[in-house]
């Protein structure tokens, strides 16, 4: 099943299962004590499509510069990260650099240009494989 098509899922136990979930999540809105913000990340574009009937009061965010960073890890924190783990300013520089090539480059906004930010799981990926050597 293509996960891009949107009619691949209509009718499918899958598409079931989130208008349940969703309609669910709606409801509780209602409630004082119930759910009063959700987030969600990964595959959001499908989700909030017509397979979530039950919950069209979403808000999609993802590509608002005041959201651009948080869902990543920005420069200086990767940078204050490596400075806590190495003594030496070139070892920071020197995985920073590579952190940078190979993990940095996710931009969450289409208006305005933004710091793009590192994986945060990638980012504790290759410091558990640097580490761990």
């Amino acid at each position: 099943m293509d996960p891009h098509d949107r009619n691949a899922w209509e009718g499918s136990g899958v598409a079931g299962a989130l208008k349940s979930f969703w309609a669910a999540v709606k409801a509780a809105t209602r409630y004082r004590k119930g759910v009063r913000k959700v987030f969600l990340t990964g595959i959001s574009p499908l989700l909030l499509t017509h397979l979530s009937a039950g919950f069209n009061i979403a808000q999609n965010i993802s590509f608002s510069p005041h959201f651009a960073t948080v869902c990543g890890l920005t420069k200086d924190n990767v940078t204050d990260a490596l400075r806590l783990l190495f003594k030496h300013e070139e070892m920071v520089q020197e995985h920073l650099a590579k952190l940078q090539k190979y993990t940095n480059g996710y931009h969450f906004s289409n208006l305005k240009t933004v710091p793009t930010v590192f994986n945060p799981d990638t980012v504790m990926w290759y410091l558990e494989v640097i580490f761990l050597k």
